[in-house]
């Protein structure tokens, strides 16, 4: 008998809201990015903090880089 999938457990099921702080490893978790996916958004502006050996993303940083890089695709209306 199979086990019922944990609604927190699901990779790419979740969103960022402007009024939070997420561990970039969360931030990726959330969206369904991996690792090289992560730095890849680092090396294009994503802006990070490191706190102690940690790097954290302010929701509100990560809504403003993806509106950027809509920006630049052309593909916001």
């Amino acid at each position: 008998m199979k086990k019922p999938l944990d609604k927190n457990s699901v990779i790419g099921r979740g969103s960022v809201r402007a009024d939070e702080i997420l561990t970039l490893r969360e931030f990726g978790r959330r969206l369904g990015l991996a690792s090289r996916a992560l730095c890849d958004c680092q090396r294009s502006g994503l802006r990070t903090v490191l706190c102690g050996r940690v790097k954290m993303v302010m929701g509100s940083d990560a809504l403003d880089f993806f509106r950027k890089l809509a920006d630049a695709q052309g593909e916001v209306r």
